[in-house]
């Protein structure tokens, strides 16, 4: 699998993160021409083309520099006439739909802390599908196929925000010469921080790269979440005081205190603490990973001590634990899950450990009882897409029954079914919810 680290192999990452993110871009030759092979091939775009419907303009697109497409191509044969024409073909967002791409998204997630996205661009012999311009992201670039070449220059605007919606400053083309002049070969990989401007042409032969950005979180977009935050609190929502014949001073008083407030926040630790947690929690790209249909409500944990359950993928999952309440919360989302009592053993190998068995969560849990403490606790958090049951390959076994759970692996009576089947249901029903769980959605 890939991750930050392996692309930018023979390169040390702290000496990238140092030297080179986003203050200066980088070309790393590879040393295996096929290593990105795995992740993407011409035989996984053309599976794209003739079995995924893609919508032309948001997970399609068409360019050539120069020219423009008045008309909305929405079949494959279109496409490929534009293709023919030498326009440049991307397919937005791949790692919604491929898993390889899907993991290492998740993978960069998880090393920067930031969101990201993969797009596709395929080019033709001696075509240019864009003009020199600059990205409100940072640009990491992967050659599958063919040579490509780039020229990356200086920014112009420090720290460009959303281009798109005119957020930041247009302050033109840059003035000096280039500083990177290079021709990428397939297993090379370019960095290109946010705002550095750039345009490519592709060789000889038709090309192929992956475009991995990842939009960075700022100074700004703290501010929004600090002002949502905020909402609760009742002076923050009070009116400004009205400006009566044009006299601002009372304004100008009530907008002095506001900032002292602000400054008074800097010593609040549990809300620094709040923000690291939506951080963590909210830095993935992807919905969580869901499977049925143990999520259904409908579908009974196997009793099975040999039963296994798996983190779930794309779930960035943060544990906190409350001393003075001995609670455990589980925060994942805009969503909590709080754990009254549960014994510190268990969270932690429920969330440290890759998967594990029934049999082994049981043990994590001496004294509690297995089927009316942590058979509960199991399936909450198999509804909830934080632990995914492992189903068995076809033509294994698997015991099978109600919720419940002993030792001895007989089946408990689940109250929310009935005799001709299962009730539908929002949630877990109170009745029946581990007394170790509260769920806040």
């Amino acid at each position: 699998m890939f991750d930050l680290e392996s692309l930018l192999h023979p390169m040390p990452l702290d000496q990238f993160l140092r030297e080179n993110w986003t203050t200066r871009g980088v070309v790393l030759r590879g040393q295996d021409r096929d290593r990105f092979r795995p992740l993407f091939s011409w035989d996984q775009l053309n599976h794209l083309l003739n079995f995924h419907r893609l919508r032309f303009g948001e997970e399609i697109r068409l360019a050539a520099i120069g020219r423009k497409i008045f008309d909305k191509p929405e079949t494959p044969e279109e496409w490929i006439r534009h293709c023919q024409d030498g326009y440049t073909l991307i397919i937005n967002q791949l790692q919604a739909r491929l898993p390889a791409i899907a993991e290492l998204a998740s993978a960069i997630e998880r090393a920067t802390g930031h969101r990201s996205q993969v797009n596709m661009y395929c080019s033709w012999p001696g075509q240019q599908g864009f003009d020199q311009h600059h990205d409100d992201h940072e640009v990491f670039i992967l050659q599958i196929e063919g040579t490509k070449r780039w020229v990356v220059s200086e920014e112009t605007y420090k720290y460009p925000l959303d281009k798109y919606n005119n957020v930041s400053a247009d302050t033109g083309e840059p003035k000096g010469p280039p500083y990177i002049e290079t021709e990428l070969r397939p297993g090379d990989v370019l960095y290109i921080p946010r705002g550095h401007w750039h345009y490519a042409v592709a060789g000889d032969e038709p090309s192929l790269h992956l475009t991995l950005g990842v939009t960075c979180r700022t100074g700004v977009y703290w501010l929004k979440w600090l002002a949502d935050e905020l909402m609760d609190e009742e002076e923050w929502r009070r009116n400004l005081p009205p400006v009566v014949g044009g006299d601002t001073a009372q304004l100008a008083d009530h907008v002095r205190g506001l900032m002292g407030k602000l400054a008074a926040l800097a010593g609040d630790e549990q809300l620094v603490k709040a923000y690291l947690a939506h951080h963590l929690t909210t830095q993935d790209s992807r919905h969580r990973e869901v499977s049925l249909p143990s999520q259904s409500g409908f579908h009974p944990l196997s009793t099975d001590s040999a039963m296994r359950l798996r983190q779930a993928h794309f779930n960035p999952v943060k544990v906190d634990f409350d001393a003075e309440s001995e609670q455990h919360r589980i925060l994942f989302g805009t969503r909590k899950i709080t754990l009254d009592g549960a014994p510190a053993e268990l969270i932690d190998n429920l969330f440290r450990r890759e998967s594990f068995t029934l049999e082994e969560a049981i043990g994590w849990a001496p004294g509690f009882d297995p089927a009316e403490d942590v058979a509960p606790l199991l399936r909450l958090l198999v509804e909830e897409g934080i632990l995914l049951e492992e189903h068995p390959r076809r033509g294994e076994h698997r015991q099978a029954s109600q919720p419940g759970l002993r030792h001895d692996g007989q089946a408990v009576h689940d109250p929310r079914t009935h005799a001709t089947g299962p009730v539908p249901r929002a949630g877990p029903d109170p009745a029946e919810r581990s007394p170790l769980t509260e769920t806040t959605r």
